[in-house]
């Protein structure tokens, strides 16, 4: 399907929507949260049905506000019984189309309502909340208290919340993924009853530990909504650690991936993310962090670190005069973070991890972008809209055991000079990140090209990144041609056995799976947690028959 048909497709859907909502469900659903928090205006319901890749599926009847978990519950009850699908949207940062309706008669739940923090316990070390938080606002519930999740939030930016990093198993800053740190979970499952998981489960205990029994809470972990609702969370917490920054560059992006690759099997790395030349000189360009936020950054820094001496030496490497300015030209570069219970360790696995670097040819930068990811604030999403020649974005992503990351590195490089003539012709660019996080290794190749904004990019983008892209005009087969290169280059990714984060719709779960027992037993869980299959259909390839069935009725007339 090229990009005209898509743009049709969609616009044919949103006429036929206009006005398409029972309207016995949309007084009971204002009734549940209240009118003002049921959103029906065009506008409302076409930016909450699309995400990062503004890939239209179909156009939500309603958006819904809930503020509790009691009313999200009534509201999947109420949807049920109508027979309208239920998607519910976190901070929207999907690219993965996690939460684009596939049915037309969908309702999308907001999450940003939930947004409590209900628990900091640092004695038994947990932090319970509701998952519309933001990383953002987690990292505010938590200054002072000495403690942090040690998951510290997505490169997403500051829009980004903890149930959609629950759904799709963020990956960022911090110690591996998010779902290793949950101990349980309140859901709503797709008849409206709620779940309890991990020791809260049990009467009478508190949220402290997650194995109470069979493993309920990783049901509803990485599965983008497939099974259930989730509502509140709790999360392990863990006194801050003493961090050691690196920064470095190499003379090329495979042997940047051999010394990753090395790095995974000593396990001194808490993260490691690269960016090629691409990203780096956008960053570089990036304006200085303002005065204030600077001296709030180095005080928060040294109070951390009470060994002046050690904190006024790491300091001068953080500083630049340039600010970024030195990453100009640059082929590439990688950061990366060391942590451990005292200062001196730190330091000591820091500098066992620049050996490795300096083994494959790394050179030794400032490290004011580690230092700016742990102290500063959250990415503002509104810059990644657009970058500064005014193009729009596509990343898609594989994650791979570290013995095969250089493999992966250079049948990156491979498929992208092979489609040279199509990459040149259409005016396409492709950069690429890779993420070392513990033992896997993972990478993001992103696609460029030139395109008008759409509703959802043109909601967040700033007014700087909005004008770069006045009088662009959408080109169908440049569209069309940048999907149709990133979904070929994922299933390359796919046949040398990658996994996914945020499988979602976009990546062929099902297909992925090995033989069909797996499948068969998902099956019966979504028959189980959501008879209906109301919740989120299509993720996974779940929930998909009652679409079937419609289209094929469709068909038939």
């Amino acid at each position: 399907m090229n990009a005209t048909t898509v743009m049709e497709r969609s616009e044919a859907q949103t006429e036929r929507q206009a006005g398409g909502a029972p309207a016995a469900l949309i007084e009971r659903l204002g009734a549940i949260v209240g009118p003002e928090a049921v959103l029906t205006s065009f506008e409302e319901r076409q930016f909450h049905s699309l995400d990062f890749s503004e890939q239209p599926g179909e156009t939500a009847i309603a958006v819904v506000r809930p503020s509790t978990s009691e009313q999200v519950a009534q509201v999947v009850r109420a949807a049920a019984a109508a027979g309208v699908a239920v998607n519910t949207r976190g901070g929207g940062m999907s690219y993965t189309r996690g939460h684009v309706p596939v049915r037309p008669q969908t309702i999308v739940i907001d999450a940003s309502g939930l947004n409590r923090v209900l628990e900091v316990n640092t004695v038994d070390r947990y932090v319970s909340l509701e998952t519309g938080v933001r990383w953002v606002d987690l990292r505010a519930a938590l200054q002072g208290t000495g403690y942090r999740v040690p998951y510290l939030g997505t490169l997403s930016g500051n829009f980004a919340t903890i149930g959609g990093g629950l759904s799709q198993n963020a990956t960022g800053m911090g110690r591996m993924t998010l779902a290793e740190h949950v101990l349980g979970l309140e859901v709503v499952l797709g008849d409206g009853s709620v779940l309890k998981t991990g020791s809260w489960a049990t009467r009478g205990t508190a949220p402290f530990y997650r194995y109470n029994g069979p493993d309920l809470t990783g049901m509803f972990l990485c599965d983008s909504g497939a099974f259930g609702i989730k509502t509140k969370v709790h999360l392990l917490l863990e006194p801050w650690p003493k961090m050691s920054f690196g920064c470095v560059t190499f003379d090329t992006r495979v042997a940047l991936t051999q010394a990753q690759a090395e790095m995974a099997q000593t396990g001194l790395h808490t993260e490691a993310f690269a960016f090629d030349g691409y990203f780096v000189n956008e960053y570089a360009h990036h304006p200085p962090v303002p005065k204030e936020e600077r001296q709030r950054m180095v005080r928060q820094f040294i109070a951390d670190n009470p060994n002046k001496l050690r904190a006024v030496r790491n300091l001068l490497r953080v500083w630049h005069p340039s600010g970024l300015g030195f990453l100009k030209g640059l082929p590439n570069a990688m950061y990366y973070v060391a942590e451990a219970h005292d200062q001196a360790a730190a330091d000591r696995a820091a500098a066992a991890i620049m050996r490795i670097c300096r083994k494959h040819g790394a050179r030794a930068l400032p490290t004011t972008i580690p230092f700016g990811l742990r102290y500063g604030p959250y990415l503002d999403v509104g810059d990644i809209m657009a970058n500064r020649q005014g193009e729009v974005n596509f990343p898609i992503n594989a994650k791979f055991p570290a013995s095969k990351a250089v493999d992966a590195m250079r049948a990156f490089e491979a498929f992208v000079a092979d489609n040279k003539a199509v990459l040149e012709q259409h005016g396409i660019r492709v950069a690429c990140n890779s993420l070392l996080h513990g033992h896997f290794w993972g990478i993001e190749p992103v696609v460029f090209w030139r395109r008008p904004l759409g509703p959802y990019r043109m909601h967040y983008a700033t007014e700087d990144r909005r004008a770069r892209t006045q009088g662009i005009e959408e080109n169908p087969e440049a569209t069309a041609a940048a999907l149709d290169f990133g979904y070929r280059m994922q299933r390359m990714f796919r046949d040398m056995g990658s996994l996914h984060v945020q499988w979602a719709k976009a990546y062929p779960f099902a297909e992925a799976l090995d033989g069909e027992t797996a499948w068969t037993l998902l099956e019966k869980l979504k028959d189980a947690t959501d008879p209906r299959h109301t919740l989120n259909p299509g993720v996974l390839g779940l929930g998909l028959d009652a679409d079937r069935n419609a289209a094929a009725q469709g068909d038939s007339q």
